[in-house]
């Protein structure tokens, strides 16, 4: 027999709860023991499903929720698994809502080649869900699971070989467990791991692989080992540590590098990678989920912003790097008269028509290094379908975002750099476009008060309120605005414009209500916010040092109130900055990657402004443990990439919880992905620990391009500069 495994979802979200689990199903007709209710019973095998009888010329299968359910997601699995040319090709799914059955377009799928089909329809209030196989199709369901939001990973997922090993095998308690950045770390920076097991006083040594002269010696202290003062020369030798004594066994960690351009030479090009592959539709995937210029990109995922910090860290390492864009090709590609989208995702409509309309702009000029090109893709599509709506649950209708203009606006920030690259026609759009849809990005809004904010409760459970998931999902961190009023302010200035100070106010206005109204000792204001909050910390910096006699009274306090109670929730054994000091070390239930992604840039801003030495270092030695923990110094001793070969080859264990790869945004097709991390519940060492959602996404990849850049700006010891023309 054949069959899946259904995942624990002990730990899962609401949303991805199976909510087809305790409905009872009924079909007009099968044959012996594959009846209907097989097609619910939490097992995908040719043994256990629904088989229509033979003769059946119109089947279907009808299943009955135990009360009323939101439907926003459905898994068909159907066919024989050993021939998956058996799936439904035809069929409706259609919804009882309130007496009535209504099939929309989404649930009219023809000419399915997929064992498992996801289809995003939505409806509140459902009490039946009803199946129908067209055409004289044969009945045949392994399982139907039905979710709440279209961006649930699924129940039902086929382990690979990779995940097998490591589920199989659970972490030895019997060693002294080693968790360390497995790729390696910065000469001149911190350098640490994490021993859970063993006691304070326990030796370690640094040792060169295969080799046995001991380079250097220390004792564990706290669950920690600390070897910063440990500066090799540069080299492609690999390091190991081993550790020894008491009544665990000797353990040897997995090889690491020591190098001082470590990030320049290990991220950088990953990074770049993944946002080529990752657009929407000229991408890796003919798909557009969302609708935005990066598959499931949303308005607020600052990629623009992103690549234009990136590139201005060191433009000479950017403009060096393989230029993989060939744009007239993919012009040639996107124009050709029979290219169509793959298949329909949800807020998708206009993408195909943006895409075209972007590639009858005039190009990049000849030579551009591909982050130029990214940004003319980004900054482009925008000035053609500006406007766009989150597809997860936002309660903010389809509109031109102040995030979406603001995004663009770093376009005109970055034009000393880019004006070689990319036409002048091109930065005269952005600049009017940005003038002319400016002003909501003016005042202060109401999502920045906390009074708009969910409880943990409202987000691991039921809440009345429009988006559950409001500060934790990343949407609006307070401050966003600042920086891209300043450069607003500087743009019209240099176009001697008569309204310049506007944007000066405005950027100081929203400094001094972070001051007065946000309380950093509620996380909800700070690490709640997820990836998002290097638009808060690092907004106000820029300010305070860019504009310190206009800065608001405070702010410089303000920011060293958030370093210090950030230092506070840091002190443990994996240098980690906790939710809470609660049962809460991540953020609650969400896949707290995003937040550790974008840690580097956060934690060393503030540290270029605050004025005790002892709490300026601490911000930088968390800034690399943020690294460390991506790439290994975690609970679950593996780094966040799922997919290692795909850009990261010094990594020798991935995420083990794999996300599908024909699914949503279909970011695991892409290089340099980037996927989850432990929650809650590993933490602080409890390796089975339920996972996470184990899903990318483009806005871990904006952050990540935005700590890379800090992390160079810091060890360059320069600042982000503003727009001199």
């Amino acid at each position: 027999m054949l069959a899946f495994t259904l995942l624990g979802t002990s730990s899962a979200l609401a949303t991805d709860v199976n909510l087809a689990k305790g409905a009872t199903a009924i079909a007009s007709s099968h044959q012996a023991d594959y009846r209907a209710d097989n097609s619910l019973d939490q097992v995908v095998s040719d043994d256990s499903r629904w088989l229509a009888a033979k003769g059946d010329k119109t089947p279907w299968i009808e299943i009955t929720f135990p009360a009323p359910v939101t439907v926003e997601a459905v898994d068909v699995l159907s066919g024989w698994k050993s021939d998956t040319k058996s799936v439904l090709a035809d069929f409706d799914l259609s919804l009882e809502i309130d007496g009535v059955w209504v099939t929309v377009k989404a649930g009219k799928i023809r000419k399915n080649t997929e064992v498992s089909r996801r289809v995003n329809l939505s409806g509140r209030k459902v009490a039946k869900l009803r199946l129908e196989v067209l055409d004289g199709g044969f009945g045949r369901v392994r399982e139907i699971a039905v979710y709440d939001s279209n961006e649930a990973e699924g129940a039902f997922v086929e382990k690979s070989q990779a995940q097998k090993a490591s589920s199989d095998v659970a972490l030895d308690q019997t060693i002294h467990q080693i968790a360390l950045n497995q790729v390696g770390y910065q000469t001149a920076a911190s350098k640490r791991f994490t021993a859970p097991l063993s006691g304070d006083g326990v030796a370690f040594a640094i040792t060169a692989v295969g080799r046995s002269e001991v380079l250097y010696e220390g004792e564990i202290q706290a669950h920690i080992g600390d070897f910063s003062d440990f500066r090799p020369a540069d080299s492609d030798t690999h390091y190991v540590v081993t550790v020894k004594g008491g009544k665990l066994k000797a353990h040897q960690s997995d090889p690491f590098l020591i190098r001082e351009a470590i990030f320049e030479e290990q991220y950088w090009q990953s990074a770049v990678d993944f946002l080529i592959d990752s657009r929407s539709v000229v991408g890796t995937s003919a798909t557009a989920y969302g609708g935005c210029p990066w598959r499931d990109g949303v308005y607020y995922d600052a990629i623009i912003p992103a690549l234009a910090l990136f590139y201005s860290a060191n433009p000479e390492l950017v403009n060096a790097m393989p230029h993989q864009i060939d744009w007239q090709a993919e012009q040639a590609r996107m124009l050709a008269p029979g290219f169509k989208l793959d298949r329909k995702e949800p807020s998708d409509g206009g993408a195909l028509q943006a895409t075209k309309d972007y590639y009858g702009m005039e190009p990049p000029l000849a030579g551009a290094s591909d982050v130029a090109k990214l940004i003319h893709w980004g900054a482009g599509y925008y000035l053609n379908h500006p406007v766009t709506r989150d597809p997860s649950r936002d309660p903010l209708p389809g509109q031109i975002h102040p995030q979406t203009v603001e995004q663009v606006a770093y376009v005109l920030w970055a034009w000393p750099l880019l004006k070689n690259e990319l036409p002048q026609s091109f930065y005269e759009q952005c600049r009017d476009f940005c003038f002319a849809n400016w002003e909501g990005s003016l005042e202060v809004s109401e999502w920045w008060d906390p009074a708009s904010y969910n409880t943990v409760e409202d987000v691991m459970g039921p809440s009345t309120r429009p988006d559950r998931r409001h500060p934790f999902k990343g949407r609006h961190a307070p401050g966003h605005s600042i920086v891209p009023n300043l450069i607003m302010h500087e743009v019209a200035q240099s176009e001697g414009r008569a309204d310049a100070d506007k944007y000066l106010n405005a950027a100081v206005k929203q400094a001094e209500w972070i001051i007065e109204n946000l309380d950093w000792n509620d996380p909800r204001t700070t690490k709640g916010h997820r990836m998002s909050e290097h638009r808060t910390i690092p907004n106000l910096v820029w300010l305070l040092q860019k504009y310190p006699k206009q800065a608001p009274a405070g702010l410089q306090d303000k920011i060293t109130e958030w370093a210090q109670i950030a230092v506070s929730r840091s002190d443990n054994l994996w240098d980690l900055r906790r939710y809470d000091m609660g049962a809460h070390w991540t953020i609650p239930s969400m896949n707290d990657l995003g937040n550790l992604i974008a840690s580097p840039a956060i934690f060393l801003s503030a540290s270029w402004v605050v004025e005790d030495p002892k709490l300026k270092s601490r911000l930088e030695q968390l800034s690399t443990a943020s690294v460390d923990n991506i790439f290994g110094r975690n609970p679950r001793i593996a780094a966040a990439p799922a997919h290692p070969e795909k850009g990261f080859p010094e990594v020798e264990r991935g995420w083990p919880k794999l996300f599908p790869n024909n699914r949503c945004a279909r970011l695991e097709r892409c290089r340099g992905t980037i996927s989850s991390l432990p929650g809650s519940e590993m933490y602080p060492f409890n390796p089975k620990g339920a996972y996470r959602h184990p899903e990318g996404w483009v806005n871990y990849g904006a952050a990540w391009c935005i700590s890379l850049g800090y992390l160079r700006f810091d060890a360059s010891q320069t600042t982000p500069e503003l727009l001199k023309k």
